[in-house]
């Protein structure tokens, strides 16, 4: 999402609109606003003893009783052997309450290899460990009528939407951009943009599909001028985050439903979708970004179809 206070035809920069641990979130981004649980015997007569047999009775009653202990202090002893120790967290069970707060179901980080997440339940979005870099996005594609090119990948250009705005850097780690957008309300406009992706050498080179998308996804949610715009905690409802093939080539995708604060009053909706998609192109990593407000219908409708129309270029 983006806003934006210059005429329709102007450039430059748009001034502005909560992992998958993930610090600073410090760059501005994706498509989503923009701006805004016995007894005893004698043993000699054989005879039942007087006083002897008392005594008699006392060493058995004693021995009974040690014989007890022994058997006691033996089972003490085979328990403390057999039963697993705190050091060793193969064996015995474990508490949701022994997890820390960055471990509980439901939020990522980039870079574990967890399960993918999805489902209706809300999730805590952690910021990223990583800067959220942001390149010169000027775009180095020549366009194609009726697509919006950039970074070796493509998508249609949907009714209603403009390519004229130039957005300026707006997505973290991403180069060779183009966009297109269409107005919401109040200056904020959901955007769909495409590029190269490039990390760099000192933050380790390009680290798969997987962990860039979520990156760029938690650096867009995170950043400065959207943190008073989202919920407070952040949360992402229908999380998406999986393995996906565009065109034929290995890209990974992640996406959800991120939730207005309440007091943020828009009369068109109260929440953004909004997708990341890292595609592993020939030319080298490319990235889709793009965000619809949920309350317009045909936005949202328009963001699937560019999904849907996702190509490679080369």
């Amino acid at each position: 999402m983006h806003a934006r206070e210059e005429g329709p035809g102007e450039r430059g920069p748009v001034e502005p609109l909560p992992d998958f641990r993930g610090g600073s979130g410090a760059g501005d981004a994706v498509g989503g606003p923009r701006t805004r649980d016995p007894e005893g015997r004698d043993s000699s007569t054989g005879r039942p003893g007087g006083p002897r047999k008392g005594l008699v009775l006392s060493l058995l009653g004693g021995c009974g009783l040690l014989a007890v202990l022994i058997l006691v202090v033996a089972l003490v002893l085979w328990n403390a052997v057999a039963s697993p120790t705190a050091s060793d967290p193969s064996t015995g069970p474990t508490t949701q309450g022994s997890e820390s707060p960055s471990e509980q179901p439901g939020e990522y980080v980039p870079g574990q290899e967890e399960e993918p997440l999805g489902g209706a339940s809300p999730t805590i979005t952690a910021a990223p460990t990583r800067p959220c870099t942001l390149h010169d996005g000027t775009s180095r594609t020549p366009q194609v009528e009726g697509t919006v090119r950039g970074g070796g990948i493509e998508y249609e250009l949907q009714e209603g939407w403009s390519s004229a705005i130039d957005w300026g850097v707006q997505d973290s780690y991403v180069v060779d951009v183009a966009t297109s957008d269409q107005y919401v309300e109040a200056g904020w406009h959901s955007v769909a943009t495409v590029g190269g992706v490039e990390f760099p050498e000192d933050e380790g080179g390009y680290p798969g599909a997987q962990e860039a998308a979520r990156t760029i996804f938690q650096c867009d949610v995170t950043r400065d001028m959207v943190t008073d715009l989202y919920s407070d905690p952040l949360t992402v409802q229908d999380l998406r985050d999986e393995e996906i093939t565009i065109d034929g080539h290995d890209a990974w995708i992640v996406g959800g439903t991120v939730q207005l604060a309440e007091n943020e009053v828009f009369e068109s909706t109260d929440a953004w979708d909004l997708v990341v998609i890292v595609v592993d192109a020939p030319q080298g990593p490319a990235a889709f970004i793009g965000g619809a407000a949920t309350g317009l219908d045909g936005q949202v409708a328009d963001l699937d179809a560019m999904v849907e129309s996702l190509a490679v270029t080369g």
